[in-house]
């Protein structure tokens, strides 16, 4: 089954028109560039001669990126330090038309801002730093959280709850979320942490991929009658619309409840230059499309395209709708008009 171009184009201009909410954990992502010409004499690691640095939206931030390339808006719910890493974060938000209205962040004079940092030396990755604090929101945070959600929901076209498992997302925010989308009819999608793997219930799709899925039911996936067992397992449990577990060079697996019907999509990277950052691609892609218009299997086609052409880029890369379309045509997945 092929996507009509026609109803694609339509997407793309609900794609300008629409807001969504993104609700998780915000990390800092710095790069460190350069080149290795030898070995330290203090000790038998490579010395990088840095050449450039970056900074970019990490964490659910990356899903922020992604949005923003698709021309849809978002509303950002997350936490940062009230220190250097959360101003350049703040400011990083901005760069991606986040107005400032539109960013609600719990700023904390104790936790700093999460930042990772990634060294890369002839376009590989040497190692990477973590500077973080896994501290839970208290109750009042998560008061606080839930009377923003409740403000910008009205707004909402759909809520991404994007969790990396560093404190923000916690049961009860989780839950209430939820709830509250429910309530409200707003879509919501879920990439989730085997920590809260279960908790997501109700919602329109959770992503994870095979590893995440296999380490939540406590077995390895390997094959697709695997692959197919697990979703029957978690839709069981969660009672979502759909399920979609990513599969690597395999390609995606969904499965769509009410109508019991599973896709296999096979994977579309012509080279897998950089992972870091496909899965934000998939759930933003997929959200934004949905919310769009699109069916539970376009959404998943678009997000599988978009997926292949990230990771042929170096590090949480996007991509506009020019190369979603661009990339439909090319693999031969675009209805033409007639």
């Amino acid at each position: 089954m092929k996507i009509n171009s026609l109803k694609l184009k339509k997407a793309f201009s609900r794609l300008k028109e629409q807001k969504i909410m993104v609700i998780g954990d915000l990390i800092l992502d710095e790069y460190l560039f350069g080149s290795v010409d030898r070995i330290s004499p203090e000790a038998p690691v490579p010395v990088v001669w840095v050449r450039k640095e970056e900074q970019t939206l990490g964490g659910s931030g990356n899903v922020v990126k992604n949005l923003s390339a698709f021309s849809s808006a978002s509303i950002v719910l997350g936490r940062c330090g009230m220190d250097k890493a959360g101003e350049t974060l703040k400011s990083l938000l901005l760069s991606e038309k986040v107005s400032k209205e539109n960013i609600l962040l719990l700023e904390s004079k104790t936790i700093p801002t999460i930042l990772k940092t990634r060294i890369i030396a002839s376009q590989q990755q040497v190692c990477r730093v973590d500077r973080e604090e896994i501290i839970p929101l208290t109750k009042e945070e998560e008061d606080r959280v839930i009377d923003q959600v409740k403000q910008k929901i009205g707004e909402s076209a759909a809520i991404i709850l994007s969790d990396y498992d560093k404190g923000y997302l916690t049961l009860r925010l989780i839950s209430e979320i939820i709830k509250l989308s429910v309530q409200k009819n707003v879509i919501v999608t879920v990439d989730p942490q085997v920590s809260h793997f279960f908790e997501y219930k109700e919602i329109d799709i959770m992503t994870p991929n095979h590893h995440e899925a296999g380490k939540a039911l406590g077995r390895k996936l390997s094959s697709e009658k695997e692959i197919e067992e697990a979703c029957l397992e978690i839709a069981e449990k969660i009672n979502p619309k759909a399920v979609m577990i990513t599969r690597g060079e395999k390609g995606m697996t969904v499965y769509e409840t009410k109508s019991k019907q599973f896709y296999h999509i096979p994977t579309v990277a012509k080279e897998v230059f950089d992972v870091t950052g496909a899965g934000d691609t998939v759930i933003s892609a997929y959200t934004a499309f949905l919310a769009a218009g699109m069916s539970i299997y376009e959404a998943s086609l678009i997000a599988n395209a978009s997926a292949g052409v990230v990771v042929g880029k170096l590090g949480a890369a996007t991509l506009d709708t020019n190369e979603i379309e661009e990339s439909l045509n090319q693999l031969g997945l675009l209805e033409k008009e007639l």
